[in-house]
């Protein structure tokens, strides 16, 4: 190897030329060995991750791979100018002194071109775990998605990305002011002071973004789920944002909730962990009716519905002796609860037709009034 670099030396005849032409082979020995990384990782382990059954490893290796080429290329550079620095500052057999000596720019141009290398090399390696990160992200989403059918990726995954974002850019450019032996502790101070009084300022935006990012983690409800909510109001959940969570009702309207209020309130979640809903129809007879005939006829009125559901077989209840009426209470279920105020209503017309085809009487409302005869 030496031999080799005197017989280019001599060949030369100049050593900031022969200097230079170490540097450019260094680099081109880089850029092939990148190629051959990134031609092994194709080759040979791509077909092996291909044949796995999830695409999580594959991009995986598509972003690492990518990321490799790149980084063996930078550090290859880095090499080159390492040498190429050792040896203007070394004695040569063709000067009298070092190159150093002679051209002293040479010194600023290494510092610059190893402060632009090192830039380059912070953001590929940013960039390749922001990716990463990215990429986690949406796999855990999508097999969240499958398991449950919740679309949760339009609510807690990206908010997860854009903070690992800001985590990650804040990260490298730490790592920079670093390297240049930059002093951010003033920095930080201002930024702490700065940060307090914004918080003093936005305690309720701030106390909102928490509780969206609790709500998110907790998940109580997703995106989708129908919810009793203040004062058993029912709605379904659309959209639950980094301040608020906005819940559609039966007349189509949207309620905007600040989540610090949902975090601290009582909530039914009518969706989990199953959308099997109990359906509740509630009807009186007349004293002296047949307990047995109306418990008959309540449970004939579900035979053959639509939305009856078979996990779960129905039932009667007498439940009251009322003021007026022999109470009862039917209890059947549907298997979404969609279902439950159609199934309802139909049920209560049923239940009305066959009380009247057998004269089960429903009364009205009466009462007995004896007056004393004081005569």
């Amino acid at each position: 190897m030496n031999q080799l670099a005197d017989l280019l030396r001599n060949f030369l005849q100049d050593e900031l030329l022969y200097r230079l032409a170490l540097v450019a082979i260094t680099i081109f020995l880089a850029f092939l060995i990148s190629i051959l990384l990134g031609f092994l990782a194709k080759k040979i382990i791509r077909p092996f991750v291909a044949s796995t059954e999830t695409e999580y490893d594959d991009k995986l290796l598509e972003v690492s791979g990518s990321g490799l080429y790149r980084i063996a290329f930078i550090g290859g550079i880095f090499i080159a100018l390492d040498f190429f620095d050792r040896g203007i500052r070394s004695e040569s057999k063709l000067l009298s002194k070092p190159l150093i000596e002679i051209y002293p720019f040479l010194s600023t141009v290494l510092i610059i071109l190893d402060a632009i290398l090192f830039i380059i090399f912070i953001y590929i390696i940013i960039n390749i775990l922001f990716k990463v990160v990215t990429i986690s992200v949406e796999w855990y989403a999508e097999k969240v998605n499958a398991k449950d059918d919740r679309n949760l990726s339009g609510s807690l995954f990206p908010l997860l990305q854009k903070v690992a974002k800001i985590l990650l850019f804040a990260l490298g450019v730490v790592v920079i002011l670093a390297k240049f032996n930059v002093d951010i502790s003033a920095f930080v101070v201002s930024l702490g002071v700065g940060s307090l009084a914004i918080a003093l300022a936005a305690q309720d935006t701030i106390s909102n973004m928490i509780s969206g990012f609790i709500i998110m983690i907790d998940r109580p409800f997703r995106i989708g789920d129908r919810i009793r909510y203040a004062d058993n109001q029912v709605g379904d959940v659309m959209e639950i944002g980094i301040r608020s969570t906005k819940i559609q009702d039966f007349d189509n309207n949207i309620s905007i909730i600040p989540n610090n209020e949902i975090v601290k309130s009582r909530l039914v979640n009518i969706t989990y962990p199953t959308t099997l809903t109990r359906v509740v129809v509630e009807v009186g007879v007349a004293y002296g009716s047949d307990i047995n005939k109306v418990k008959q006829i309540m449970l004939s009125a579900t035979e053959n519905d639509p939305d009856l559901s078979s996990q779960k077989p129905s039932d009667v209840f007498f439940i009251n002796f009322g003021d007026s009426s022999l109470d009862f209470r039917l209890i059947a279920f549907t298997d979404h609860y969609s279902n439950a105020w159609g199934m309802q209503c139909r049920l209560r017309e049923k239940i009305y037709e066959l009380f009247y085809k057998e004269r089960i009487e429903i009364p009205f409302p009466q009462r007995v009034i004896h007056y004393e005869d004081k005569k």
